[in-house]
């Protein structure tokens, strides 16, 4: 591959080029599977909403409740700003012709200088999503996420860690039949998933030695087959007295155990590294999202929704400032095929905002949204941008 025709996302992997005997990169980002611009928008917040293709991954109770068809096929990318700055200073070092010292100098000098920057970037070249009333299916052949954190440990390092997930998604949901006073819905979705994994710490002098733009002995690679178990519940209040001013909002709860069997990657095709491999990918750990969602009273071509989700319950890296989501969706309508959507939300302790705009089968989304990458005991944003291009049948 060369270095003037790799993606630019393979370029950013590029960082990662080191020896397997270092150590392992600290980074105490929550990784997602999966993410939708629509719920980043609104603090991540989805939980009990999940009334679109995305709910196949959020909640897949959803699916239950719809009434029609949808299929999405989209393109998404996100990133900090100042990522492909980074990269130029480092590719312009690299095709400089120095001697490998000066070079490790350079890279020693690029390092002190970013200290404290937290880079990312994540693309999905192809999504495609098919969902009908009770059922859905989806396909993610490419998912690449990256993140690059300048540290200062025993020297200057730069914290790699990369994600690349291949995903294929069945879900089934239905309604429980005989339940009082309300509506209970429940789904699951099986996930059959690839991951190629690298996370290390990489010096300079690593820098000034990779001689490949990628180098696959160092990635690990494995496959798992897991679940995600999901309910919704909308419960049926009287008309009469405060629960009549409660019904106008149409209260709606949800809860989702994700990756019930946490197995791990434990075995693997090989389908990216062909070499024996020392360590497994980090793995899909099990945890619990919890959500309400709270309807406004429409008017005219307007309506909207609140939304307050506590999600990761169980992970390594949780706490209730990572935990906490809340956003707001405000709806206009004027036709079936002219519509689109204003969002603000808090995830993780930092603000949200996002708009689609929908014409006929042509959608836009656009998100601005935050990941904390700092320790449980002190924060620190890492601001990213996203958009993604969709066809919606």
């Amino acid at each position: 591959m060369s270095r003037r025709g790799s993606l630019i996302l393979t370029s950013l992997i590029a960082f990662s080029a080191g020896s397997l005997a270092q150590a392992a990169s600290i980074s105490t980002t929550i990784h997602h599977q999966y993410q939708a611009p629509r719920a980043l928008g609104m603090g991540d917040a989805f939980v009990a909403v999940a009334n679109d293709y995305s709910a196949i991954f959020y909640n897949p109770a959803g699916l239950a409740r719809r009434e029609d068809g949808q299929i999405n096929l989209s393109l998404s990318v996100a990133g900090t700003p100042g990522a492909m700055d980074f990269y130029n200073e480092y590719s312009d070092i690299e095709k400089s012709g120095k001697s490998e010292s000066d070079k490790q100098t350079a890279y020693l000098e690029l390092i002190q200088k970013h200290y404290g920057d937290v880079y990312s970037m994540r693309l999905s070249p192809l999504e495609g999503v098919w969902v009908r009333p009770n059922w859905g299916v989806a396909l993610i052949p490419v998912d690449v996420s990256v993140e690059m954190a300048m540290h200062q440990q025993v020297g200057p390092t730069i914290n790699a860690t990369v994600y690349a997930d291949t995903t294929l998604g069945l879900a089934y949901a239905d309604d429980l039949k005989g339940v009082d006073h309300g509506r209970l819905s429940w789904g699951v979705t099986g996930k059959f998933v690839n991951r190629g994994y690298f996370s290390k710490s990489i010096s300079a002098a690593d820098l000034a030695n990779s001689s490949e733009i990628v180098s696959k002995s160092d990635l690990l690679e494995g496959y798992t087959i897991d679940a995600d178990l999901g309910l919704l519940w909308t419960p049926e209040l009287p008309d009469e007295g405060f629960w009549s001013v409660m019904r106008l909002a149409r209260p709606t709860f949800g809860a989702v155990v994700r990756n019930v069997a946490e197995m791990g990657f434990g075995q693997s095709m090989k389908l990216l590294n062909k070499e024996a491999q020392n360590g497994t990918p980090e793995k899909l750990y099990r945890v619990v999202d919890l959500g309400s969602r709270w309807e406004y009273p429409s008017m005219w071509i307007f309506g909207g929704r609140g939304v307050l989700d506590v999600r990761d319950l169980g992970h390594p890296d949780f706490n209730w400032r990572k935990g906490l989501h809340l956003g707001f969706e405000f709806d206009w309508t004027v036709t079936t095929w002219w519509k689109g959507h204003y969002r603000v939300g808090l995830s993780q302790g930092f603000w949200t905002a996002g708009l689609s705009a929908e014409l006929g089968v042509f959608n836009l989304d656009v998100v601005s949204y935050a990941d904390d990458v700092g320790t449980k005991n002190t924060p620190v944003e890492s601001r990213v941008y996203a958009t993604r291009l969709n066809l919606d049948f």
